[in-house]
């Protein structure tokens, strides 16, 4: 996205929910936020926002990227799977520290940090489609552009 603003056109309403669809662009292939509004069975981007703005169908929106929602993203993804896996490790280390059945004890401690760390990502995808499902998004409307 470019300076985190883009413009998009609202195709349908529903509800307090609007479809946008947006145009592929350059930007896109570096965007953190990509995996949100990738093109769904028609091909086209479409992002659906809460209808703050009371557009219309046919409206071309300004889309602004929030900073604060895509940062709590970002470590619900990525910081809590990997805080898991290093405290997982971290007690493991403490609690076993001879072989078991003949396995070493770093492997096991690896592994139940990889235990771990399979478990908060489960909990971190659960989170975000929760999250996605109530209406968390990392874009919100600016304005409406004439």
């Amino acid at each position: 996205m470019d300076q985190d603003f883009e413009i998009g056109k609202v195709v349908e309403i529903k509800g307090d929910r609007a479809s946008i669809e947006l145009a592929e662009s350059d930007n896109c292939h570096s965007c953190g936020a990509r995996m949100v509004c990738r093109p769904g069975d028609s091909g086209k981007r479409i992002l659906y926002l809460n209808n703050t703005l009371n557009t219309q169908i046919g409206d071309r929106i300004l889309i602004e990227q929030s900073d604060k929602n895509q940062l709590k993203l970002a470590f619900m993804q990525y910081g809590l799977p990997l805080l898991s896996f290093l405290l997982a490790v971290v007690v493991a280390n403490n609690l076993i520290s001879d072989s078991f059945l003949g396995i070493p004890s770093d492997i096991l401690q690896f592994g139940i940090g990889l235990a771990v760390l399979a478990i908060a990502g489960l909990i971190s995808r659960y989170w975000a489609k929760r999250k996605a499902a109530g209406g968390f998004s990392v874009f919100s409307m600016k304005e409406i552009c004439k």
